[in-house]
């Protein structure tokens, strides 16, 4: 009767344990799914984050030059890659408030062409 006892308990234990390693894997891989699209939606953030910020940089740029403040060649360039960023984004989020840079993106490159493009430096003469 002790043998058939312990028989029953060790069957119910492993089952037991058997349960809990398969309620296990399922667990993780839920984990592991929701982590993916986690991560996906905070890439996602991250992309936006970059081209408001992006704008932002572009339209405050574009406001200095028009009010005379002269900046150096590098930071002109680094507007340009913003203009960059700001733009790929648009182009791959359509519903994204773009648009809004257009004139002041314009303003910026045709700025950038008078005091860089061929090694004429205007501040430097």
């Amino acid at each position: 009767m002790k043998e058939l006892i312990m028989t029953i308990i060790g069957s119910a234990a492993f089952f037991g344990f058997l349960q809990f390693i398969i309620q296990f894997l399922v667990t993780r891989a839920d984990m592991k799914a929701n982590f993916g699209k986690q991560l996906e939606m905070t890439n996602e953030k991250i992309d936006r984050n970059q081209a408001v910020l992006a704008r932002t940089h572009i339209l405050r740029f574009a406001d200095d030059l028009r009010n005379g403040v002269h900046h150096s060649e590098e930071y002109f360039r680094q507007q340009m890659l913003d203009i960059d960023t700001y733009n790929n984004y648009c182009k791959d989020h359509p519903t994204f408030s773009n648009g809004l840079t257009i004139v002041a993106s314009k303003f910026i490159s045709d700025e950038f062409e008078k005091l860089y493009i061929g090694g004429i430096n205007k501040n430097e003469t």
